[in-house]
């Protein structure tokens, strides 16, 4: 069973001081909300269902969300409306605000639906989205990494900068089925402001396009629970992970695509310390973890989590999640994970047959450091994912603001029925011997600038030249 560390407790600690200053520090105000705003879309476990959340005055106390095949419905006498009862998630009459959320039912596959939420005589515009294809034939996705502005000083301008920015990167994809976030999307997860800022510049890429999230330490700082309690109450997850986790943990399949959401501050320990959770959980959140991807057949199996398993700097949280979840992704042989924490980009080189990348899409940045695991590192620049998963292929383009492709790594499908196994280190060919021929493969490739693996760097250290080729040769003879 898993034991909780000293020095981790020191580090919760340290936090949760922090953490009440800076509620001391904001205090409460009116957030000036005068009818519905703040509207997300976020798919559920079933194709024939989306959900919506949305924000309104503190005094609506019943809401709903219309939605038709029609674009004006609200205008055309005789169209076809279905209308879906709203839950109130949260309310606060200080701050002026009630949070809601409906379900949209019964919905037919690959069909623009448009869609307005409210009550009575306020309403919101209408917004559209488009529903999965019963099979399609790819799939195609976008991944921001950390969002949290840089200083509270520089927060409104710093959250206008990343809503420029993901309205061009969806301009720029208009196809995309849907978005995956890995967490920090505000500096306190705590305070409604935070949230406003943040779901402001959101609603106007995320009411068209479905979004994914995953709770970063920033969002998992309740002072009572530990828990991620205004990430919950303000977003909709899919509801099948783990009993007294669900929406921290989650599933999620389109197309070729088997998605897991996992809640990596779950390794922080608050809730553990707040009586949150147990010892038990942690095997049993593993279990649900190991079942589920196991349970997948899909051709590709991408994981999304805040902290990283392999950190570009010392992180405790980080070493429990490569020490906890590292080997399950070996096992179920998941071919992406995606991260953030660090704000840097980072894409490792296949580590036991998985690809980490490390997003960064937000104002603040981190310095770069060395790590042998690194494949490609870029520094103080925002960026955003676009993956496309076909059936023979499936390719991960990095971007910058102003369209730029930064990285680029293409992933070939796996054999699951094969357990996997660490390659031989020289045994380019893959027949599984170390020959003359592999030398000749690694002196071909440098004399004549091709593309390499991570099997040709022999010596270990970022690249490929005649050192290793000659100690590959060396070790040919033996």
């Amino acid at each position: 069973m898993r034991q909780i560390r000293k020095w981790t407790q020191f580090f919760v600690m340290v936090a949760l001081i922090m953490t009440m200053l800076s509620v001391f520090a904001l205090a409460d105000t009116d957030l000036g909300i005068t009818g519905p705003c703040h509207v997300v879309l976020s798919p559920t476990d079933s194709i024939e269902e989306m959900a919506v959340t949305w924000w309104d005055q503190s005094d609506i106390t019943g809401a709903s969300v219309q939605y038709s095949t029609t674009i004006g419905f609200s205008n055309i006498p005789g169209a076809a409306i279905s209308t879906a009862e709203a839950v109130i998630t949260r309310s606060d009459a200080v701050s002026g605000y009630t949070s809601f959320e409906a379900r949209m039912t019964d919905l037919s596959p690959d069909t623009i639906y448009y869609y307005r939420v409210g009550q009575g005589g306020a309403w919101s515009g209408e917004y559209h989205f488009t529903t999965p294809a019963s099979d399609p034939e790819e799939t195609s996705f976008m991944y921001l990494g950390d969002i949290q502005y840089a200083t509270a000083a520089t927060a409104p301008e710093d959250y206008q900068a990343w809503g420029n920015f993901a309205q061009g990167a969806y301009q720029a994809f208009p196809g995309l089925n849907f978005v995956l976030l890995g967490g920090d999307m505000v500096q306190n997860g705590m305070k409604a402001d935070n949230w406003q800022m943040f779901l402001a510049q959101a609603t106007n890429v995320f009411s068209q396009l479905p979004m994914l999230a995953v709770p970063g330490n920033h969002e998992s700082n309740s002072a009572s629970t530990g828990k991620p309690e205004m990430f919950l109450d303000f977003l909709a997850m899919p509801l099948n992970g783990p009993s007294g986790f669900k929406e921290e943990f989650y599933s999620y399949d389109y197309g070729n695509c088997h998605i897991v959401g996992l809640s990596s501050s779950i390794f922080m320990n608050e809730q553990l310390l707040k009586g949150g959770m147990t010892e038990e959980d942690f095997d049993r959140i593993a279990d649900w973890l190991e079942e589920d991807l196991a349970n997948s057949d899909a051709k590709w199996k991408i994981v999304v989590m805040h902290h990283p398993a392999y950190a570009v700097v010392s992180d405790p949280t980080a070493a429990e999640v490569l020490e906890n979840w590292a080997p399950i992704f070996v096992e179920a042989q998941v071919d992406l994970v995606f991260c953030g924490h660090q704000h840097i980009y980072m894409r490792t080189k296949p580590i036991q047959g998985v690809t980490y990348v490390m997003g960064n899409s937000g104002s603040k940045h981190y310095a770069p450091a060395d790590v042998p695991y690194s494949q490609v590192m870029i520094e103080d620049t925002s960026t955003y994912q676009i993956v496309t998963a076909e059936e023979d292929s499936l390719t991960m383009n990095t971007y910058d603001a102003a369209g730029d492709i930064l990285d680029t790594v293409t992933l070939l499908p796996k054999d699951r029925t094969i357990p996997w196994e660490d390659p031989i280190l020289g045994d380019v060919d893959g027949d599984g011997d170390i020959t003359e021929t592999d030398v000749g493969l690694i002196i071909n490739a440098i004399l004549n600038c091709l593309p390499y693996d991570s099997g040709m760097d022999i010596n270990i250290d970022g690249q490929v030249d005649i050192c290793d080729a000659h100690k590959l040769a060396l070790s040919a003879e033996e």
